[in-house]
Order: C-alpha cells, then structure tokens, then sequence
C-alpha cells in the first residue's frame, strides 16, 4: 500500500479494531464499529504499538521505541500526537472534514467570532484561528487545554488568538448568553457522557436540547454557521434533523438555514468507510 508518512491514514480494520498510520507510526486501537475480516492482514504485524484492554482500563503495548509524542500534518496544519490514555491520540481525523466545511464558510468575507466547545485538543480552534478567525476554545479539561496550547504553538499562532477557558461547557455557554455575548459560529463536540473537574455531569440525552437552545440564543445576528457531532448510540442525522430545526425555528424564527445531516465516515484507500458517528452542519442565510 502507498502510505503518506507525514499525515493520518486509515490502513484497514475488521474484528473490532483498526490500522491506523499516525505519522510515520502505525496503531492498533480498539472500535466496537470496525466489522468484518480485515483486507491487509500482513500490515497489522507491523504496527508499533497496540492499546489492549478495553477503553479507559487498557494499556498501550509498544512494539518498537516510539517517542514521547511526535507530529502528524493535515492540509496546512501541524499537530501534536501522543498514546494517551483511553486510546486517543489527541486528533480526531473524522473531524477534518468538519474543519474544512468551517474554513470554507469562514472565508467569504470579515474573521469571525467563533466559540468552541468540547473543544479537546484544538484541531478545529488551529483552523479557523490559522485563518485569522478570533475563537474561544472551551474545555473542562486542563491536560486538554495544555495540549490544545501546545498545538497552537507549532502552528505558529499569535497568543492573542484564542480565547482559552477551561469551564464546564453548559455553565460557560450560560455565562456568555448572560453577559449577551455574540458568535459568529458554534462548534458543539459533545460526549455522550463526561464530568468536569467541578464534579458536573453531562449526560447528552439530558443536556444536549437545553445547551443548544443558549447556542441559538448567542449567535450573532449574521451568524455563519452551527456544527453538532454526535456520538451517543440513539443519534441519527433524522434525530439531529429534527432537534436542530424544532430549536432554531422556535428560537429565530426568523433566520434562514440550509441543514446537512449525516454519517462521520473514515474511508480506506481501497473505499471501505468506517462509520465514526453522525454530524449536523447548518450553514445560516
């Protein structure tokens, strides 16, 4: 297989996991999603290390010397990987395509306000903010916010801007609606369960409505765009569909939208996708 060795390739998967080129290394992770007989049996021998165990209780098995961290790039973006714990890595590649759709919207015109929430390690934050975009990037995690930081400095960004908030997410969002702050453009990347370092829970089932319902209410009144992920079994693009419409209608009824929902997909060099969750973009007129 022609593998680039600089960036993030999805080599094959079957049997509850996949093969994953993450620079010039190459991963086992487990994924309740990846079915089937794997195509390239031969590669998985190879890889340098492997998470064994189940998610959050699992350990990395390394196979050859692999450093502490290392750098992947995507399209002109330069990011930090490392084995972290519960099988990440620090980048989502699902997500590409969501940064791409964004800087797209994004480039029409004046930078936007943009507020990012759940915002993990910052892929999303690097590529509006590499476009000249003012974001706020929100996490209630500190390592995540380090490492988030970290990625802005390999990318050469100006320490002004980002706005970094470490904060559970429902209560900042209802802060800023408060204080009758506007963004251009929300970004909302929820678990499907999490807990602050305060001791909040969020359940999405129970939290999800009531958060978007602020979002609505702190677009600004020539907003650009709102992007939802979700990854809860009981999401479906019809079940974000419906939730989206039934809030923005109720809450500007006024405010034209065009509405994409649909299946985050990885895609194998041979075409074979692996469903990764369900996204809503809505692109605001």
């Amino acid at each position: 297989m022609a593998v680039q060795k600089n960036t993030y390739n999805l080599l094959d998967f079957g049997h509850g996991k996949r093969l994953e080129q993450w620079g010039e290394y190459m991963l086992v992770r487990p994924d309740p999603t990846a079915a089937g007989e794997p195509l390239h049996p031969a590669l998985w021998s190879k890889a340098d290390a492997v998470y064994e165990g189940e998610k959050g209780k699992g350990t990395w098995r390394k196979n050859t010397e692999l450093p502490e961290q290392w750098m992947i790039a995507v399209d002109d973006l330069h990011l930090r990987v490392r084995l972290a714990p519960y099988k990440h890595t620090g980048v989502f590649p699902e997500q590409v395509e969501n940064w791409r759709w964004a800087r797209a919207r994004g480039s029409a015109g004046k930078p936007l306000t943009v507020l990012n929430l759940f915002a993990y390690t910052g892929g999303m934050t690097m590529a509006l903010a590499k476009d000249g975009h003012a974001v706020t990037h929100v996490d209630a995690s500190k390592p995540a916010i380090v490492w988030a930081k970290e990625n802005a400095e390999l990318n050469q960004l100006s320490p002004t801007s980002v706005r970094w908030i470490m904060d559970d997410v429902p209560t900042f969002v209802a802060r800023e609606k408060k204080r009758g702050k506007q963004y251009d453009g929300i970004i909302l990347d929820p678990p499907a369960y999490g807990h602050s370092p305060s001791g909040k829970t969020w359940r999405v089932e129970r939290d999800l409505a009531p958060l978007l319902e602020d979002c609505i209410a702190i677009l600004s009144s020539q907003p650009a765009f709102l992007i939802l992920n979700g990854y809860a079994q009981a999401d479906t693009p019809d079940s974000f569909r419906r939730l989206l419409t039934g809030i923005i209608k109720t809450k500007n009824p006024r405010q034209k939208f065009d509405l994409e929902t649909k299946e985050m997909n990885l895609e194998t060099e041979d075409g074979r996708k692996l469903s990764t969750g369900i996204v809503a973009r809505v692109a605001f007129r």
